[in-house]
């Protein structure tokens, strides 16, 4: 919209503005565009006075107005649309005037005939008077394949030209040398074929036991061992009864699941799943757990620490270690050199950075209490997706570091107060 408002007077040529800029908005032959009374009116513009006062070509034929919203429309802008409704309907036209030829072509050419599209390309081909002419001199003789027909007047010519096998003349059966039916029981079983490919989805049919459905079998040693593949049913203890996918053996050696992708699974039976791949590695030691190609960490699992399950016991808080020093004071040493710290752990893969944290540098324990770290260190370039070999604090060691150490504080404590009886 153009700046201010108009006030229009029925028959009168005479254009009155408010807030308008008419010598630098329109000149003479430009177009305002007004709406009044729900009907729009383009007015062409004879001459401008002033910034708020023009003179139409011709007398308002509307309803007087006042206040009126208006746009301005350049002389060239509508001289461009009426060059490309004069373009568009010489196209139209023209198209016309091509649909007339090409239909009189068709009905009245001799041969071969050029059909033309508007936008200038064009393709041959027989009119329909020509191949009535040549179907009409066929009658008694044979039509060529190139025009429709099977070029012989005989069927084991036609056949011939055709290429038709020699299926075409068999009748249908069960037996060799017949063709086969939709009821043909050889095509109820896949025994005996040799390979392929299935377009569409097989399902196996529930067993005779009820517990289980038909297995799918993939052979190690024929006859002795394969893997085997079957769904079966079963209560849970929700109160559900669900479907469970089984993979087994036949014969002596167990099946194993390999995943080289990962395993996906999603949050809960009604969780949408989250497009992340997860891994379990164990070579030793924890197990790791990876996600994708970023390795998270080593699962914690439940430390047993019952004396049946433990030889070489040495009890340190009375055993001397360093010279004359116990372990109790050794430990408390140690721990005075440790530093807590806040940090954040570094974005890295699929991990995003974590919140402020309290807690140690395992690089700075490992100096001081080589025992309470784990690892062997990552080094300057590490993989940031593989941090098997990084540091981790062994927190049963720290926590006996600082058992030692207030031992070796109330030990300090004990004889102070002694010595001030």
């Amino acid at each position: 919209m153009s700046a201010g408002t108009l006030t229009l007077t029925n028959n009168s040529a005479a254009v009155a503005g408010s807030g308008t800029a008419f010598t630098t908005e329109v000149a003479a032959g430009d177009f305002i565009v007004v709406t009044v009374g729900g009907i729009p009116y383009t007015l062409p513009v004879k001459s401008v006075e002033s910034g708020t006062g023009l003179t139409l070509v011709s007398n308002f034929t509307g309803p007087t107005q006042s206040g009126a919203a208006w746009s301005a429309v350049p002389r060239v802008a509508l001289n461009m649309v009426t060059a490309a409704l004069v373009t568009q309907s010489a196209e139209a036209l023209r198209g016309l005037n091509y649909d007339k030829q090409n239909w009189q072509q068709v009905f009245s050419g001799t041969g071969n005939i050029t059909v033309k599209l508007p936008d200038g390309s064009s393709y041959t081909g027989p009119s329909w008077k020509y191949l009535s002419d040549n179907m009409a001199t066929k009658s008694d003789g044979a039509v060529p394949v190139d025009q429709g027909g099977t070029g012989s007047t005989t069927a084991s010519g036609a056949r011939s030209n055709l290429d038709l096998g020699d299926s075409a003349t068999r009748n249908v059966g069960t037996t060799v040398g017949t063709v086969a039916g939709g009821d043909d029981s050889r095509l109820n079983t896949i025994n005996g074929k040799t390979g392929g490919q299935i377009n569409s989805g097989v399902n196996l049919a529930w067993g005779t036991d009820g517990v289980f459905s038909h297995s799918l079998g993939f052979d190690v040693i024929p006859g002795q061992e394969a893997a085997r593949l079957r769904g079966s049913r079963a209560d849970f203890t929700d109160g559900t009864n669900r479907v469970i996918l089984n993979l087994d053996s036949v014969g002596n050696r167990r099946t194993v699941f390999y995943a080289n992708g990962g395993i996906l699974c999603q949050p809960g039976i009604y969780g949408g799943p989250q497009m992340y791949s997860t891994f379990l590695n164990f070579v030793g030691g924890p197990v790791d757990l990876w996600v994708d190609n970023s390795r998270m960490g080593a699962l914690q699992l439940t430390t047993t620490s019952d004396i049946h399950l433990k030889k070489e016991i040495k009890y340190l808080s009375d055993k001397n270690v360093m010279g004359e020093l116990s372990a109790a004071t050794t430990a408390l040493n140690e721990v005075m050199e440790w530093k807590p710290a806040t940090f954040r752990f570094k974005k890295r893969g699929i991990i995003p950075e974590s919140e402020t944290k309290l807690g140690f540098i395992a690089n700075d324990l490992v100096v001081t209490s080589p025992e309470c770290v784990k690892g062997k260190g990552l080094e300057d370039g590490y993989d940031e997706n593989d941090t098997t070999d990084a540091y981790s604090l062994d927190e049963t060691a720290m926590i006996a570091k600082l058992t030692l150490s207030i031992q070796a504080l109330q030990k300090q404590i004990t004889e102070l107060q002694n010595s001030s009886v």
